[in-house]
């Protein structure tokens, strides 16, 4: 008893069926389920907050000074890195290029991470001083050597604000 071409072609279509079911399926996990990379953009010098933050465990305000008396935490002056540089790892070509920045008084043109609305005003003191954590809003920065890109829309703050009892007065509190 032999396949006729009816059963054949019935079975090649079943089997066809079958492997497009399958890349579907696949497509699905990867879209969906796949642990996703959350990389942020590519920095001029390379900067780990996950070794420096976490491995290292060096407080967010030994590097972001500013933090609790100024509008803005601030990016940390590159003479700050050589607090520990001068020392460690001196030579790696990353802190080689850092030096120069330093020595020929160049900034580092740094790309932004975080991104506030022109027409809005943040102000970091007033909520260090109420006790919130940096990762309430950075998120957990430990684990990560790049910084994800985070565009803050006023539904965050808003969001916030209403949970932890804030001013909701738009033009005293984040439009002045």
């Amino acid at each position: 008893m032999g396949m006729t071409k009816a059963n054949l072609a019935r079975e090649h279509w079943v089997l066809a069926l079958l492997f497009v079911t399958f890349l579907f399926g696949v497509m699905l996990y990867l879209y969906y389920f796949y642990p996703e990379e959350r990389i942020g953009p590519k920095q001029p010098i390379y900067f780990s907050h996950r070794i420096h933050a976490g491995v290292k465990e060096i407080s967010c305000r030994f590097c972001h000074a500013y933090v609790d008396r100024s509008q803005n935490a601030g990016i940390p002056p590159v003479a700050l890195c050589f607090f520990c540089h001068q020392y460690i790892i001196p030579g790696h070509p990353q802190i080689v290029k850092e030096r120069w920045h330093l020595d020929t008084k160049t900034p580092v043109p740094w790309v932004r991470v975080y991104y506030i609305p022109d027409y809005a005003k943040f102000n970091h003191e007033p909520h260090i001083r109420r006790g919130f954590d940096c990762v309430a809003c950075h998120g957990d920065v430990k684990k990560y050597d790049r910084l994800i890109q985070v565009d803050f829309k006023m539904a965050f703050c808003v969001d916030c604000h209403k949970q932890k009892n804030g001013p909701l007065d738009c033009w005293l509190a984040c439009h002045h």
